[in-house]
């Protein structure tokens, strides 16, 4: 009897170890050949998604950044977007005498970064010739870039309008307009200055109770930048502390909301209206956000809905009372890197051409601040305005 069991018990074991092992097998299989899928520059579920090589995607990111440097520098007209898999693609024009010095930057480039450059096809015209390269880095194809080279040509007459007839164009085909916040000013002592340095205009959105709030708002107000407040309110998640003194609470009263706001007026005082930072919780109760636009209607604010939540209701009930107000179509940064920040830049611009205007809101990561920056050029030659965000108000 015992010999059975015994027997039994070895069988059992021998059985869920060809199992485990099975197991091992296949699943080390199937990240081998996702692993040979990456390599070969194809769409990985486990190496593109779930688990990401860093270390191919930061040498991308370095190239992207100093070929996009270069192409300003050169002052070549260019786009770019971000295919699915990842990689960049990028369509550049350029006039027959700029090609060369262009493409040797593009070769010395791909090389001091440890890549390898493909010419894989060539299109040729009669005024232009079209150039595909492909740049892979670590074996992975990372960018795609489309070069065009433009031949001269006699140009055509010019015919001059009168100033009436130019006048009438202007009016009738409307300018899309766009603007940027740039939320959670006051960490620093040293932020004002970089969003001056963009050379743009933008909004920036100063948390009354961080500790240079007051000398930032100052220095951006100087500067000739929007400001607002960007008022903290409760989010869902209860795992934040969120002080009564700094915080709008589900259960703050009217008097309390309206001494935060005129604290927060006091210390940002040029400030022309208002944002939420977090407040996923309060911006879905009705109850709560009118206990929020009150005081700000009182100050005569304007009120920005970051959309925190899609639950919101802090636009529409904006709307009702009268208030002036915009809601936020992109943030910027959900994802944390350069490459993320400046797709979502060309996702702004598709909006504001679609619907007229677009906002956007960001955080002064340095990822963000240098997509921005990078992205200046390319946004002047997209026949878009930038503007405040006080100019995009219902």
């Amino acid at each position: 009897m015992k010999k059975n069991k015994r027997a039994n018990h070895s069988q059992r074991t021998a059985a869920a170890l060809s199992f485990f092992m099975f197991i091992v097998i296949a699943l080390g299989t199937v990240v081998l050949l996702e692993f040979l899928d990456y390599r070969a520059g194809k769409y990985s579920l486990i190496f593109t998604k779930i688990i990401p090589l860093r270390q191919a995607l930061a040498t991308g990111e370095k190239f992207d950044r100093e070929w996009t440097e270069i192409l300003v520098r050169r002052k070549a007209v260019f786009d770019f977007f971000r295919d699915r898999d990842g990689v960049i693609h990028f369509k550049i024009d350029v006039s027959d005498t700029d090609y060369l010095p262009l493409s040797r930057d593009l070769n010395l480039l791909v090389r001091k970064h440890r890549g390898l450059s493909q010419l894989s096809q060539v299109q040729g015209m009669k005024e232009q010739t079209v150039y595909l390269y492909q740049v892979r880095f670590d074996k992975r194809l990372t960018h795609v870039v489309l070069l065009t080279r433009r031949f001269l040509k006699i140009p055509a007459p010019t015919r001059i309008e009168s100033p009436v007839v130019t006048a009438k164009k202007n009016q009738a085909g409307k300018i899309p307009r766009l603007a940027f916040i740039i939320d959670d000013i006051g960490y620093t002592d040293l932020m004002a200055e970089q969003l001056r340095d963009l050379g743009i205009p933008l909004t920036a959105a100063v948390i009354p109770s961080a500790p240079y709030a007051r000398a930032e708002a100052e220095k951006i107000h100087a500067y000739g930048l929007e400001e607002i407040i960007h008022l903290p309110m409760q989010p869902k998640d209860p795992a934040n502390h969120h002080p009564r003194d700094q915080f709008v609470l589900i259960d703050s009263s009217p008097a309390e909301i309206a001494a935060l706001i005129q604290n927060a007026q006091a210390i940002i005082p040029f400030a022309r209206g208002l944002n939420n930072h977090m407040g996923s919780l309060i911006t879905a109760n009705p109850e709560a956000m009118r206990r929020v636009l009150d005081p700000v209607k009182k100050a005569g604010l304007f009120f920005v809905d970051s959309k925190t939540t899609y639950e919101t209701v802090g636009f529409d009930l904006a709307r009702q009372m009268n208030i002036k107000t915009i809601v936020r179509d992109v943030f910027l940064d959900d994802e944390q890197n350069y490459l993320y920040s400046s797709g979502q830049i060309r996702r702004l611009v598709e909006l504001a051409r679609k619907n007229g205007r677009a906002l956007a809101i960001g955080h002064p990561f340095a990822s963000t601040l240098a997509a921005l920056r990078d992205a200046v050029p390319w946004l002047k030659q997209q026949k878009v305005e930038i503007v405040f965000a006080s100019a995009l108000l219902e």
